[in-house]
């Protein structure tokens, strides 16, 4: 039995937590059971992943159930004829509002019991309840009383190992002089604090310039005009394609219209803004230009001297952005084998899809196409996969990315950092940081052409310091990184070193 599913992933691009999923009354997320050994449930198999579950429940259980209760609130009761806590039982009953709502509560903690009971006896991962209607009437402290419904679990075939799966080949990853070249170029741009004063009119928007612009749109919905301005870095971090496609050639006082990704704000006091997307008009205002570095001022920068440290010269820039390079490239090559395993594993191990649950969580989300819907579902199993899998290998998430993932859930939330902890991301990020582990691990031990290329000893993941990936975390080990004792502040080599689950 691995529980009750309840990832959340950011990286995905959903940014949700699942939980189980129960059809009908509003039953608690958080079951916990009270179980005092006489209930009977039995799971009955079906087609796929759904089944059929039946509870039975004991007369003696409810009960005694009923009587516990009767007596919690017998010494409030006031009655003529009878001290407090001293009401006859027979008397009690005789309240049928009041008896109506101990039955009531009697049956929230029976099927709280009987969930978690189905929890602990279905084989896989329950992701769906569907109970049929129910409700506790006094003649069931006689006969007992029956819970049926539709359970659907996701299994893992138990002969299935996540280690050894087989991927297509990998060829030799190599970096040439001029893409060398290109990138100290690049470099000598981005890390310049000196920008020219005499741009001509006619220059064109270039990569990396920043520019002031004027953002105008009307919403389509409720007619509201939006007017903005604000100045961004041409293909800098966290700017939008869409916005750097936009403006890239554009001069001084040019309007362009375009589609873009923008922040409104959500209905409602307090509601913050959220990201829609419209067609918007940019107006360029002004444009700044760095004046690059020459190769000795980034060999300075790249390279501040330490004291009693030799300086570093332009070789050591050369391979220290070689290096760099090269840790894009095997980057890439990771995502694209993470992907490729992803699909070799949901394709080829036989495991059915949760119908029932997909299609509760397409009309959540509000997903109708296709694409949308494939794409969703292959997270949802994936992230079902990983988790059944983490926990029977017992997999230690490293705890470095724990922090990390717990410090990304929190702003996520649009949280300030506390020192107090939040349990609930805490768990949450160790799930995360547990299936990043079990990926990388299933990547060192994939079995494919030129694997030893990347993960054999000196191979390219130890070249670009990347040499924890895919290792089984020691417990409580700490985070021990010194990549050639540089500081790579606005370096922007994709985090060649120490960025080892995030591939």
């Amino acid at each position: 039995m691995t529980g009750i599913f309840a990832p959340f992933d950011r990286k995905d691009g959903w940014g949700i937590p699942f939980t189980l999923s129960i059809d009908g009354p509003d039953w608690k997320e958080g079951i916990s059971g009270r179980m005092t050994g006489l209930m009977d449930v039995q799971i009955e198999k079906g087609s796929g992943n759904l089944h059929v579950f039946k509870v039975d429940l004991s007369g003696q259980e409810i009960r005694d159930r009923v009587r516990g209760k009767i007596r919690a609130v017998n010494a409030r009761l006031k009655v003529p004829g009878y001290r407090p806590g001293h009401v006859p039982e027979p008397v009690i009953r005789r309240n049928r509002e009041l008896i109506r709502s101990i039955h009531q509560e009697v049956l929230d903690e029976l099927l709280d019991d009987a969930y978690s009971e189905i929890l602990k006896n279905a084989t896989g991962t329950v992701v769906h309840l569907n109970p049929a209607p129910v409700s506790l009437e006094t003649q069931a402290e006689e006969n007992g009383l029956k819970i049926e419904g539709e359970v659907e679990v996701f299994e893992v075939p138990e002969n299935r190992s996540p280690f050894g799966v087989v991927l297509s080949p990998e060829t030799e990853v190599s970096v040439s002089d001029e893409e060398i070249e290109k990138e100290i170029g690049r470099l000598q741009v981005i890390m310049s604090n000196q920008f020219r004063e005499d741009l001509p009119l006619e220059e064109a928007v270039d990569i990396s310039d920043f520019v002031r612009f004027r953002i105008h749109f009307v919403h389509p919905s409720t007619g509201e005009s939006f007017d903005s301005e604000q100045v961004s870095e041409v293909g800098g971090d966290g700017v939008p394609e869409t916005f750097t496609q936009a403006l890239l050639g554009k001069k001084k006082g040019d309007r362009v219209q375009a589609t873009l990704p923008l922040n409104v704000p959500s209905p409602g006091k307090g509601g913050g803004t959220r990201v829609e997307t419209h067609s918007a008009e940019l107006e360029v205002l002004d444009i700044q230009r760095r004046i690059p570095l020459t190769t000795a001022e980034l060999v300075v920068k790249v390279f501040p001297n330490a004291e009693g440290e030799d300086p570093k010269t332009e070789a050591d820039l050369r391979t220290d952005v070689e290096k760099g390079l090269l840790g894009q490239k095997v980057l890439s090559v990771l995502r694209k084998k993470r992907q490729e395993l992803r699909r070799e594993v949901l394709t080829s191990w036989g495991m059915a899809t949760p119908e029932k649950r997909m299609e509760r969580e397409y009309q959540r989300l509000g997903l109708s196409s296709e694409t949308e819907r494939e794409e969703y579902r292959q997270i949802f199993l994936w992230q079902l996969v990983l988790d059944t899998l983490s926990e029977r290998e017992k997999i230690e998430p490293d705890w470095e990315t724990v922090g990390q993932e717990y410090r990304e859930i929190i702003q996520s939330r649009g949280e300030a950092r506390s020192k107090n902890v939040d349990r609930e991301a805490l768990s949450m990020a160790m799930q995360g940081a547990r299936r990043l582990k079990l990926e990388e691990m299933m990547l060192r031990e994939a079995q494919f052409g030129g694997q030893e290329l990347f993960f054999g000893e000196g191979g390219y993941l130890d070249k670009v310091g990347m040499t924890k990936f895919g290792k089984k975390a020691a417990s409580g080990a700490g985070h021990n990184h010194d990549h050639d004792g540089h500081d790579h502040e606005g370096h922007h080599h994709e985090d060649h070193s120490g960025n080892e689950g995030q591939a």
